[in-house]
């Protein structure tokens, strides 16, 4: 019997900048004298329950795909865990547990390029970078896979969203 798997976020925790290191906005911002701090990171705490109330163990949750409002913000991994220690039993080619398994997810958002031939170049790096402002957000995770005892993986589509303030 195949099982649907349901995502709970636990928490979210929201860490920005120290305006006394040297990664203060006065350093960030190129363009800008503004005073607002980046948005860097979003953590949170995710755990995988079974349709029978039981929690499943993977070692690590892989390729999380996040979205803050409807702008790709990561993909990524959970922490690895040590499963050996944990009190589980096999079901389906997958260990579970009774007990609830978190994993901690540090989500800090991508922006990967180092060459700018242009001007323009430059300009697009800048316009994707998303600062938050205060307010309200959302974030969405659209996907994660896991792998089970036999080394493939799979992939859910849980879109869950977690709504949190800056």
């Amino acid at each position: 019997m195949k099982k649907i798997f349901s995502i709970f976020l636990l928490e979210f925790f929201l860490i920005g900048c120290n305006l006394d290191d040297d990664y203060s906005s006065a350093y960030l911002n190129v363009i800008s004298d503004s005073q607002d701090v980046p948005f860097k990171e979003i953590i949170f705490l995710v755990n995988l329950k079974t349709n029978d109330s039981t929690y499943v163990v993977v070692k690590e949750i892989d390729s999380i795909n996040i979205y803050v409002n409807t702008l790709s913000w990561a993909k990524l991994n959970s922490t690895s865990i040590d499963t050996t220690k944990i009190n589980k039993f096999i079901v389906n080619n997958k260990f579970e547990s009774n007990n609830k398994i978190s994993y901690l997810v540090f989500a800090k958002q991508e922006n990967t390029q180092s060459n700018f031939n242009t001007a323009g170049d430059y300009a697009q790096y800048l316009n994707s970078l998303y600062e938050l402002q205060l307010g309200e957000y959302a974030c969405l995770i659209e996907s994660f896979q896991i792998t089970l005892n036999d080394s493939t993986t799979v992939k859910y589509y849980p879109y869950s969203y977690k709504s949190f303030r800056v």
